[in-house]
């Protein structure tokens, strides 16, 4: 991470963290103005959040939503904690528990939900069920649930972890598979609309090194392990592509990024379903929202399984007699 020697380009004390992309050491006073700043930068250029506005952070445990939510504290918004508990076995356990520790230390609200007790079935029910990779279940339930509880809890606004390694890998899928219509959506705000609570990404200037570096000089709770669901997703890929590019010549990534943001006329349009699902009233463009759809067929999944072990058990005991 660091020379021996090398100097803070603000301060001139010795420096911990270097970043090429920016030509910029630092050391952790420093590092946290250049956090902070940024992130303060995302939301006013992009007009995320009214300054002091609630808003429910969605908490993982891990480093990019520790950091965001601590950031937001910082700035003077009424951050609270949102977490999804996915029963992913022990990696749920102790994600949860970095995030209470994490809530403990900003003397900040923790709103935790069990997705299977608001969906009725677990991630892994649907994917199956779905025949559809874990991931993109996962992520169609998290969205759907996050934007509901956001609305329930009264919250206006929906902040996301989502950093600039996340977009730019993102925006390279699109680009290189044509999907026109997630280019469009592409933007870090989603403007609110019935139905539809507000969700920002005030990480979207930070790349992942800059915010493991402000994680390891806050010493935050990060959860450790990952999903061992995680190795079927495919942005990490493009991730990687854009890491590669990155490392021959630093600040691609941002370039890249803001680039595309600039070259759009503005803002999506706030998306306006004609029509509203059949089941729970979410605002959608077909007769049921496709997070309906997928806990649906988990239930006549688990239903024709439950016959059928009773259709099997039947015929055993009709064969012992």
């Amino acid at each position: 991470m660091t020379d021996p020697g090398m100097k803070c380009s603000r301060c001139k004390e010795p420096a911990r963290h270097r970043f090429r992309q920016h030509n910029a050491r630092f050391c952790d006073p420093c590092l946290e103005i250049f956090f902070l700043r940024q992130v303060e930068k995302a939301i006013e250029k992009y007009a995320m959040l009214t300054p002091g506005q609630r808003v429910l952070v969605a908490v993982s445990g891990g480093k990019d939503s520790l950091a965001l939510w601590q950031a937001l504290i910082k700035l003077g918004y009424q951050a609270e904690g949102l977490h999804l508990k996915l029963e992913l076995g022990d990696f749920s356990g102790v994600s949860l528990d970095s995030s209470r520790e994490m809530a403990r230390r900003l003397g900040s609200p923790l709103h935790v939900f069990a997705l299977s007790d608001l969906a009725g079935c677990t991630v892994e029910e649907a994917a199956r069920a779905n025949r559809r990779q874990f991931c993109s279940v996962c992520g169609t339930l998290k969205r759907y649930y996050l934007n509901r509880l956001a609305l329930e809890l009264g919250a206006p606004a929906v902040a996301t972890g989502h950093h600039l390694d996340d977009e730019t890998g993102r925006l390279l899928g699109n680009l290189i598979h044509g999907h026109a219509h997630h280019l469009e959506r592409q933007w870090p705000v989603l403007a609110e609309g019935p139905g539809l609570a507000r969700k920002v990404k005030p990480l979207c200037r930070l790349g992942a090194d800059e915010i493991r570096a402000y994680a390891k000089a806050h010493d935050l709770p990060v959860a450790q392990g990952s999903c061992r669901h995680s190795k079927g997703a495919t942005l990490p890929y493009y991730q990687e592509a854009m890491r590669l590019l990155e490392q021959k010549m630093p600040g691609t990534k941002l370039d890249f990024y803001l680039g595309f943001l600039r070259a759009k006329a503005g803002p999506p349009a706030a998306d306006a379903p004609d029509g509203v699902c059949v089941v729970c009233g979410a605002p959608t463009h077909v007769e049921v929202c496709g997070a309906c759809r997928l806990v649906r067929r988990a239930f006549e999944r688990r239903q024709r399984l439950a016959e059928e072990a009773a259709a099997a058990a039947a015929a055993g005991d009709e064969a012992q007699a």
